[in-house]
């Protein structure tokens, strides 16, 4: 009998999902759990394995990442549920390391996160990487050291959760429009069941499609900025992650400085933050085996770092501040 259902959310991607199916069908995961599409596209998906899943069409009106997810929940009919994007590709050992070691710490935890790569040999998607987007990328990969470690939350590209904890603490929130959407959804599991109730599982790695070009970068980290200032709004425990990561109020108080010590110290913090960055991220350098980077693009990589990641956190704060004008308004 089997334990677990695989769900996939998706909408207008047929090209990405197809991908995503056919490693599911390639590693014979339909024989180890039931596959559920939950579908908001214009058009019905066209597959030749469509018998095979569970395809759940739904229209515009239910469109979204925490509606769709909450229906594949409460069409599974197995025991935990695991959550992977449509865009992205599963490797060959990912099911039986995730389960496995999921298996041997069902007893403590409510859920299990699998490592998520990008898949693009790409200087923008190994950025991404590199900032821990999505779901951990390479920053939460590097600080397990790869051992199993405990989280408070977990992101949904690639994690097994309990189902009947989705169902206690009250599905995922609809009015979530913007995304995080797993990340407020723990949150209310660490209020009600406290903290490390999930763990990291390194060797269990996915690869995701992630923004590749400067203006999908920026448009990503907006997007997130919304998302979390919605997080804030239903829980203010998130104040406090929201004051510690606001990159412009530190950068207002620096260009105000300035206007007394000169530009030459605008360029002295400049070059401290430049250093500060590629300390703090030295890591990179060790998940180039990964990708085929030429010499150059690796030295681009490391040149550029600090300079997407400060258009990351400017990004992030500029959805934060629509988010909020909006509301107010």
């Amino acid at each position: 009998m089997k334990r677990y259902s695989v769900i996939i959310i998706t909408a207008d991607r047929y090209e990405v999902l197809k991908n995503c199916l056919n490693k599911l069908f390639e590693y014979k995961i339909d024989e180890k759990a039931e596959i559920i599409v939950v579908d908001a596209s214009k058009e019905e998906l066209n597959y030749e394995k469509k018998d095979k899943i569970n395809y759940i069409k739904v229209g515009s009106e239910n469109k979204g990442f925490s509606n769709q997810r909450n229906i594949g929940v409460k069409n599974a009919s197995c025991e935990f549920v695991i959550f992977i994007d449509d865009d992205v590709e599963i490797t060959e050992n990912w099911f039986e390391r995730l389960t496995t070691t999921f298996e041997n710490y069902k007893d403590k935890v409510f859920g299990a996160m699998g490592a998520t790569f990008p898949k693009q040999n790409n200087v923008i998607s190994f950025v991404c990487g590199v900032l821990g987007h999505p779901g951990g990328g390479f920053r939460l990969h590097n600080l397990s050291k790869g051992k199993v470690i405990f989280l408070n939350q977990v992101a949904t590209c690639n994690t097994i959760f309990n189902k009947r904890i989705i169902e206690e603490v009250g599905y995922f929130d609809v009015e979530n429009k913007f995304g995080s959407e797993d990340s407020e959804l723990c949150l209310r599991i660490f209020r009600k069941y406290g903290k490390d109730k999930f763990i990291f599982v390194p060797d269990s790695v996915v690869w995701h499609y992630s923004p590749d070009t400067i203006f999908k970068f920026v448009k990503w980290y907006i997007r997130r900025g919304i998302a979390d200032i919605d997080i804030y709004l239903r829980h203010i425990l998130h104040l406090n992650y929201v004051l510690k990561t606001l990159v412009t109020i530190k950068i207002m108080f620096v260009l105000f400085i300035s206007l007394f010590l000169g530009i030459k110290f605008l360029f002295f913090i400049w070059f401290l933050y430049y250093l500060w960055q590629l300390y703090r991220h030295k890591f990179m350098m060790r998940y180039f085996k990964f990708y085929k980077f030429p010499i150059f693009k690796k030295v681009l990589i490391i040149f550029c770092f600090p300079i997407l990641k400060l258009t990351a956190d400017l990004s992030f704060d500029i959805g934060r501040i629509k988010r909020i004008i909006e509301k107010k308004l």
